[in-house]
């Protein structure tokens, strides 16, 4: 009986581990494939007790029978395999001398839930840091060309953003004014103090080599559509494969810069992906 109990429990954990491989590495798998693969696996691991070959033989079973015996599966699936099954066991052998109390049964549900939450966070946690790494590939080295300063900035090139100026169809771009506050003149830097979000079509506190940098951008916010100032910039260098140059778009200062992606100091138009892809 006892060793009817060990397959069981084997045969759960290899199931739950093949699923969580499948989902991270995008293979569709019949259910029934992942179940003959966890059964036989188990057999083996439990006939042959612990012993070396028993357990390469056992994990070539798992691998083999759910994704196909080929190189790229071993290769691909094998190492999600084997780091889930370590996560699992050390988290289970960690709490083993708090469960040792229970019954079989209770015993068998309690770890396979344990199992199962932690392989959970684990694919949500792994999903995160993928889209991170994809995400981090829109990140660019830049320089801004604007009112006679030449400006580095860390920029992120975000697909969401389909801003443009009304009335040339330009793209329009967010930068962070504490970004670039330091290169700006001062004379320019108290005029935009003094411009007011209630009423953005007065911009007579600019002078007239300001002004006809200007255009009005309508901004979507959660709460309500707003206007902005948008300043049309002289070159913006963006360093890729291969780099480009934008040249007369528009650029938005924003103060609310701290969540940028990648603690980065400007969102870029979508365009910017154009020469990038």
């Amino acid at each position: 009986m006892y060793g009817e109990w060990l397959v069981l429990i084997n045969t759960l954990f290899n199931l739950a581990i093949l699923t969580f491989t499948a989902r991270v590495t995008g293979v569709l798998v019949k259910n029934s494939r992942l179940l003959m693969s966890s059964i036989c696996s188990s057999f083996v691991a439990v006939i042959g007790g612990q012993m070396l070959w028993t357990t390469i033989l056992s994990f070539i079973l798992l691998i083999g029978i759910a994704f196909r015996f080929k190189i790229r599966s071993f290769q691909k699936q094998g190492p999600i395999v084997l780091t889930a099954t370590i996560v699992i066991g050390g988290l289970l052998t960690a709490l083993q001398p708090f469960l040792k109390n229970l019954s079989v049964t209770h015993f068998i549900m309690i770890c396979f839930l344990l199992a199962v939450l932690n392989l959970i966070a684990f694919y949500k946690q792994w999903g995160f840091v993928k889209l991170e790494r994809l995400s981090g590939q829109f990140v660019f080295d830049t320089t801004l060309k604007i009112f006679g300063a030449t400006i580095p900035l860390s920029a992120f090139v975000d697909t969401g953003n389909q801003a443009i100026e009304p009335l040339s169809g330009k793209p329009v771009h967010f930068v962070s004014y504490t970004a670039l506050r330091p290169h700006l003149p001062s004379a320019f830097r108290k005029s935009l103090i003094e411009w007011q979000e209630t009423d953005p079509y007065d911009v007579s506190m600019f002078s007239e080599d300001y002004q006809r940098y200007i255009r009005f951008i309508h901004v979507n916010t959660v709460q309500q559509q707003s206007v902005v100032l948008g300043f049309r910039f002289d070159e913006w260098h963006i360093k890729g494969e291969p780099s480009q140059v934008k040249t007369n778009e528009y650029i938005v200062l924003t103060k609310k810069a701290k969540n940028f992606p990648h603690s980065t100091a400007a969102i870029l138009h979508f365009s910017a992906l154009s020469n990038n892809s």
